[in-house]
């Protein structure tokens, strides 16, 4: 999404949150893919379709939470507009947030917002 039509999404939706439909392609060089039994085409930030149609991205959480920061939110909204507000839409009170009784999912982040450390249920996860 353009930097002004978020911009304009998070005046007009207070609690908007942000979602990523990344395909099995993000983090791989650009190339053909499967997405179920489609073949796609990965190029650049975009998946698509061989008719040309978007068929899905290749944005990370992490990328999203830079792109949120970069638009000037402070990193604690940035990070409940892709945890906490999600999981409240859901319905998932026991994810999505650092409390007593939630599931300790946790990334880790460098000075670049780049993980360093991935926690699920309180367990890490090897980045490599």
């Amino acid at each position: 999404m353009a930097p002004g039509a978020l911009r304009a999404a998070l005046r007009a939706i207070p609690r908007l949150y942000g979602v990523t439909d990344a395909t099995s392609a993000t983090g791989m060089p650009d190339g053909e893919y499967a997405l179920g039994t489609q073949r796609v085409f990965k190029c650049g930030g975009c998946v698509r379709l061989a008719t040309g149609s978007l068929a899905g991205s290749v944005l990370t959480m992490d990328q999203a939470l830079r792109n949120f920061v970069s638009l000037g939110l402070d990193l604690a909204d940035a990070s409940n507009r892709l945890s906490r507000y999600p999981a409240d839409y859901l319905g998932e009170g026991e994810r999505g947030r650092l409390e007593p009784g939630a599931w300790a999912d946790i990334v880790v982040l460098d000075e670049t917002l780049h993980p360093v450390a991935v926690f699920a249920e309180g367990e890490a996860i090897d980045l490599h």
